[in-house]
């Protein structure tokens, strides 16, 4: 095998890997919630991801510039500082401008305020914060950097956890999935906009290399404005069937006519923000307590009553509801099925 063509093999394993970093970045970090504060791993995760990402796409750029890979003292001179790539990117390695949504990209990575904040965050972990607390054993003498404390101070920039303190259910199911939301959304659109450069990007690429690798963030360079910040990364995700949950399919006549008061609402009729991955649900109420949506025929958790008494999941954690969007006008509305109001605060 050609040295060459041994160099390029290597890049196209490295893009799958960086692919497989970003994505298990987001999942781990839709994971992350008051229980959970481990945000070293999708901080790992995810700068690594995106460093692997940008540096092999300026490898391809500069081959098809040079014919030939940059060297080793040139990549090892962009080290690990994310900020740094992310600039050398824009400024000398982003082509197709002339086309509207290029530019438009461009200039959203340019000036977004919460994605800038997320990659200095991120580059400030692969730089020295991926051993703060190795730093402040040993005595560093530089000050060491927090990248959590940073990072939850980013969050509390987006939205503001303190109404949400009092209640851990609220806390769970809409603060932390809304905040990851919207953190997600903005390296994601990084992520499209590098990817949307190995098809529309114009580089020189007289032997196919570039658009040989960009079947690697295929489905990154799809996402649409409105898919961005919606789709569940997450691994542990539990499939219909598996045991230690109740999962007992019922016909929607045997759902409406059954015992207890329910509904059926559809994606087109409901005024608000749908949350859910399917057009329609059927809504219950079960002992005036158990609010539950019925998906598909099984039935999931709309408050934590509900998951406890019946061993049931709630529709974020099975993948059928949208991290982010709320399920809480869902919740009211099976208490008004039972003519209660809003008990939702206190289950």
């Amino acid at each position: 095998m050609s040295t060459d063509l041994s160099k390029f093999i290597s890049l196209v394993d490295e893009l799958e890997i960086s692919h497989e970093l970003i994505a298990s970045g987001f999942g781990t970090l839709q994971e992350i919630d008051a229980g959970n504060d481990l945000y070293h791993v999708p901080h790992q995760l995810m700068a690594s991801g995106l460093e692997r990402l940008m540096k092999c796409y300026i490898c391809l750029v500069y081959e098809g510039r040079n014919g030939s890979y940059p060297s080793m003292r040139y990549m090892k001179g962009l080290s690990h500082d994310l900020e740094r790539i992310v600039e050398e990117l824009c400024t000398d390695f982003y082509g197709g401008t002339s086309r509207p949504l290029i530019q438009r990209e461009l200039d959203f990575i340019k000036t977004d305020h919460t994605l800038k904040e997320c990659v200095r965050i991120l580059s400030l972990f692969g730089k020295k914060g991926r051993y703060y607390n190795i730093d402040i054993i040993a005595g560093s003498q530089e000050p060491p950097i927090d990248p959590k404390s940073e990072w939850k101070a980013l969050e509390l920039s987006i939205e503001d956890s303190k109404p949400f303190l009092h209640n851990a259910e609220l806390l769970y199911r809409d603060y932390y999935p809304r905040v990851h939301s919207k953190l997600i959304s903005k390296i994601e659109r990084l992520v499209r906009a590098i990817a949307l450069q190995f098809t529309l990007g114009d580089h020189a690429d007289s032997r196919g290399r570039i658009i040989q690798t960009s079947s690697a963030f295929t489905d990154f360079r799809d996402l649409r404005d409105e898919d961005l910040g919606t789709v569940d990364y997450r691994r542990n995700v539990p499939a219909i069937g598996q045991k230690d949950w109740k999962w007992i399919k019922r016909s929607e006549k045997k759902i409406l006519n059954g015992k207890w008061p329910a509904r059926k609402v559809s994606r087109a009729e409901f005024q608000g923000e749908w949350p859910f991955r399917v057009d329609e649900v059927i809504v219950e109420c079960q002992k005036e307590l158990l609010c539950i949506v019925n998906i598909k025929g099984y039935a999931f958790a709309l408050n934590g009553m509900a998951s406890a008494h019946l061993k049931i999941l709630s529709p974020h954690s099975a993948g059928l509801a949208i991290l982010g969007k709320s399920i809480g006008p869902f919740t009211d509305m099976a208490f008004g099925l039972c003519g209660g109001s809003d008990r939702s605060e206190g289950v």
